[in-house]
């Protein structure tokens, strides 16, 4: 399995994410990324009680719900692109599985 993945701030919604690209499946996928989360509300406090955050918190969350069909990693990139990630910016490393 070739298996990528970056880390990004989602645009909008200001909510870190760590993005996965399966070359082998062929698609895209998004997850929360729960350790940088935990990092902020540690940071700001007041992220817990900030309506505006915890929207965007549920709005990724039906992100993090659905795989994206994408053929190449270059795909991936320009997908990204779309919703708003600086191709610059979004560094895909490779994911050992065992």
């Amino acid at each position: 399995m070739n298996l990528y993945k970056t880390h990004i701030i989602h645009p909008h919604t200001h909510v870190p994410l760590i993005v996965y690209y399966n070359e082998t499946e062929g698609f895209i996928s998004f997850e929360r990324d729960e350790a940088i989360l935990e990092a902020m509300y540690h940071v700001e406090r007041e992220l817990v009680l900030d309506d505006t955050f915890q929207e965007g918190l549920r709005r990724v969350s039906h992100l993090c719900e659905t795989q994206y069909p994408l053929d190449t990693l270059k795909e991936a990139k320009k997908f990204l692109r779309k919703i708003g990630i600086n191709e610059r910016d979004v560094y895909f490393e490779t994911v050992y599985v065992h």
